[in-house]
């Protein structure tokens, strides 16, 4: 898994390739920790990210309970079908919004 990560203001675009595992959840989950200091908005490009486990998914759900504590969002764009299908399936999509 590669993380890149661009700040611009309050947002903060995070692009991932690979795979979000239980060995890689933790990578992520460091990588970003400090980073939401300030940021508003947080934009996940996932296309290249071609799949994401129940490990992954509680990355992304601590990360969306500190960003709306502080009235932030979370955004995913061009996820794959069958990562999409994941946060959709496991109710991701109630609460983040996720745009192709």
């Amino acid at each position: 898994m590669t993380v890149t990560k661009e700040k611009n203001d309050d947002t903060l675009t995070v692009t991932i390739e690979g795979s979000v595992d239980s060995e890689t959840a933790p990578v992520l989950s460091e990588e970003l920790e400090g980073e939401t200091e300030g940021i508003k908005t947080m934009y996940f490009d996932l296309k290249d990210m071609n799949y994401i486990s129940s490990a992954g998914l509680r990355v992304f759900l601590g990360l969306y309970k500190g960003m709306i504590k502080k009235g932030g969002e979370i955004i995913l764009k061009n996820a794959t079908d069958d990562v999409k299908e994941v946060f959709e399936m496991t109710g991701f999509s109630a609460f983040v919004t996720i745009e192709d």
